[in-house]
Parts: C-alpha cells; sequence; structure tokens
C-alpha cells in the first residue's frame, strides 16, 4: 500500500509512523542509562525501566526525531552549513561519514576549545594548515632539512588530527548536529553562546534544557546513532 494513511473502523492509521516507531525499537533508540544517572529533566520522556535501565518513551522521541528532521532537511535544502560532532569512537564513523555524504564539515577527533567562539583565531590555524598542506604536496617543502621536513610532516599530522574536518571552513557554521550530549558539552555550550542552533541526540542522564532540536535516545547503541543520523540526512522518510 503505497498510501501513508488508510481508515479502518473510523480511525485512522498512519503506516509511515507505525513503521518508524518498530523500525527505532529495533535499533535499541529506546534504551536509556541507569536509572541511578537519570537526569530529573528527563523524566518526561520515561516510560519505565527493565534491570535497572531506563526505558524511553518513543512515542515521545519520534516527534523530536521528526522535527529535528525538518530542519535539518531545511538547512540541507538551503544549502547551509552543518557541522556534525561526534568524537566517540565507538560511532564517530558513522558521523564522518554522512558529514561527506551531505558535504559538510564535521569534528570526530577532538573538540578545539574556541572553535566557534574564537573562530576568528582558530580559522588562522585551520588556514596555516591548508597551506602547509599546498606545500607539502607541491614539494616545496622538500628544501628544507630532514630534520625540518618531519617536524613539518608530525605538524601536518597533529593538525589534520583537529582540523582536517573544517579545514574548508571560511566561517561558522548554521547549525552543528551533536552525537551524544553529555560528551560534547564544550560544543554545546559555545553554539549557545554564538546562537547556533543545536541538533542532538540527547541520553537520559544529561540535562535537555538549552538544545533546540534535542533527541532523547541512546547514544551508545551503534544501531541508534546509525538510525537517528540516516533518519535526519535521508529526504524521504519512507525509504531510512
Amino acid at each position: 500500500m503505497s498510501e501513508e494513511n488508510f481508515q479502518t473502523s473510523g480511525m485512522v492509521i498512519d503506516l509511515d509512523k507505525e513503521r518508524i516507531l518498530r523500525e527505532m525499537g529495533e535499533a535499541k533508540l529506546c534504551f536509556g542509562r541507569s536509572t541511578s544517572r537519570l537526569h530529573p529533566k528527563m523524566k518526561p520522556y520515561i516510560i519505565g525501566a527493565k534491570n535497572s535501565q531506563v526505558i524511553i518513551d518513543l512515542e515521545k522521541t519520534y516527534d523530536m526525531l521528526i522535527k529535528a528532521k525538518e530542519f535539518f532537511q531545511n538547512l540541507l535544502k538551503e544549502h547551509k552549513t552543518i557541522l556534525f560532532v561526534n568524537v566517540n569512537p565507538a560511532t564517530n564513523d558513522i558521523t564522518l561519514e554522512a558529514a561527506q555524504k551531505t558535504n559538510n564539515p564535521y569534528v570526530i577527533n577532538r573538540w578545539v576549545g574556541g572553535l566557534l567562539t574564537n573562530f576568528p583565531e582558530i580559522s588562522k590555524r585551520i588556514k596555516y594548515y591548508n597551506e602547509l598542506i599546498q606545500k607539502n604536496a607541491s614539494g616545496e617543502l622538500t628544501k628544507y632539512t630532514k630534520k625540518e621536513q618531519l617536524k613539518f610532516q608530525k605538524e601536518l599530522e597533529d593538525l589534520a588530527e583537529l582540523f582536517s574536518g573544517v579545514k574548508d571552513c571560511a566561517q561558522l557554521p548554521d547549525a552543528i548536529f551533536v552525537v551524544g550530549a553529555r560528551f560534547h558539552q564544550t560544543a554545546i555550550k559555545e553554539a549557545q553562546k554564538m546562537h547556533i542552533p543545536i541538533i542532538a541526540i540527547v541520553n537520559t542522564d544529561t540535562n535537555i534544557e538549552g538544545i533546540d532540536y534535542p533527541i532523547v535516545a541512546s547514544d551508545l547503541h551503534r544501531s541508534s546513532v546509525e538510525y537517528i543520523t540516516n533518519f535526519l540526512i535521508n529526504g524521504n522518510s519512507s525509504n531510512q
């Protein structure tokens, strides 16, 4: 059946929502942190607990996911810049792939303090990094001694870890997408200070306030991060 809704016994059933809720459950979005770590602000998004693990209300997560997707897709359509942020080694490859697929910058190794709040200064380091890349590619660095060349190579490696994902950024992003709010408090605070909208996967041990488009869900299960990320970047919600 191609229609998203159909009528039966006087009740409208949203097939697309039912399918998405089922997929969300299968992807383990519903598993929060332990009950002992539940943040008070998260209580409205919880339906219970199992074996001391909080269970998230996926109906509420669904509404948040749809709202975040609409905002995310509008940014893509308007060719706005979204900074993808995820320094968790267990899932940052998902974030990297999504950022590259949508042609957006990313931070997957370590957040550089001041990346947003002190962008003019940070951009000077990014410019220097790009200059080193060009000099290395052109062979210009070969005129230096072996010791100096090794120094430049080490510097390139260090700068790449910090700036490889943002080396093409000429200005502040229009929004940031954070995978795991608890792990990226500095990035979130910088975005808030610069009035940059925040989309974030928020687990049950973290305060939801101050995040423009929160998605209450597991940020630890790989299947959850992958599902949410793909849901946001794919234009057609019927084809996740």
